[in-house]
Parts: C-alpha cells; sequence; structure tokens
C-alpha cells in the first residue's frame, strides 16, 4: 500500500468520523440556545478546514517520503509553519469577524485528535 492510498484510508476514517462529532457538537451548541445558522456554518467551516489540514498533513509527510532526510525535514517544517500560520490566522478572524462563532469553529479542530485517539483505543493491532 503507497503512502497516498494509506492517507486516503485515514482521511475516510477521519471524515466518518467527524460527521458524528459535528452532529454531536451541534447539538450541544442548540441545547446551549445556541443553534443558529451562524454557529452551525461556524462549525461546519470548521470541520472542514479542520479536515482540509488533515489532508495537508498526509500529502506532506508522503511527499516527504520520496526525498533524502535532510530535505525531507525541511520539508517537513516548512509544511507545519505554513499550516500553524494559517490556523493562526483562521483563530484571529474567527474573533474578529461577525459572521464567524469563535468557539464553534475551533472546536471541530480538535476533532481529528480526538478520533485519533479513540481509534488507537480501540482498534485492533495490525489495522
Amino acid at each position: 500500500m503507497t503512502a497516498k492510498q494509506i492517507v486516503m484510508q485515514e482521511a475516510k476514517r477521519l471524515l466518518l468520523g467527524m460527521a458524528p462529532l459535528t452532529l454531536i457538537a451541534a447539538g450541544l451548541f442548540f441545547l446551549a440556545g445556541m443553534g443558529d445558522l451562524r454557529t452551525i456554518g461556524s462549525l461546519l467551516g470548521g470541520a472542514a478546514y479542520s479536515f482540509i489540514l488533515f489532508l495537508m498533513i498526509g500529502a506532506n509527510a508522503s511527499k516527504a517520503l520520496l526525498y533524502p532526510a535532510a530535505q525531507a525535514i525541511g520539508l517537513v517544517r516548512r509544511g507545519y509553519m505554513f499550516r500553524y500560520c494559517l490556523t493562526g490566522v483562521l483563530v484571529f478572524l474567527t474573533f474578529k469577524l461577525p459572521f464567524i462563532n469563535p468557539l464553534a469553529a475551533i472546536l471541530p479542530l480538535f476533532f481529528p485528535k480526538i478520533i485519533l485517539l479513540v481509534n488507537s483505543i480501540f482498534r485492533k493491532k495490525g489495522g
């Protein structure tokens, strides 16, 4: 199995995990009385951004495998800094733009970590 196939397989697993987490978060926002269109849009936008970040990590890691170690380290560092700065801009904008709910936009950034943790706990060895 190639690196890109592994990334796509994990991306599918991530997407299947993000859908229920997004629905649960939307339900919690509704229960808290914040279930307006602004919040739901922010939640969906944050989930989409989080998924795109995961794909960027996978593409960067796949690409790094093709280079010698010294070049690969630089490539991974540049990709990390780019994603880090991009996320910083997103977080800044969530607080500045009035049509975005900051909590709803930032919360989905933690979904991949939750999904990977749950998968590592309940997944059998060997895939």
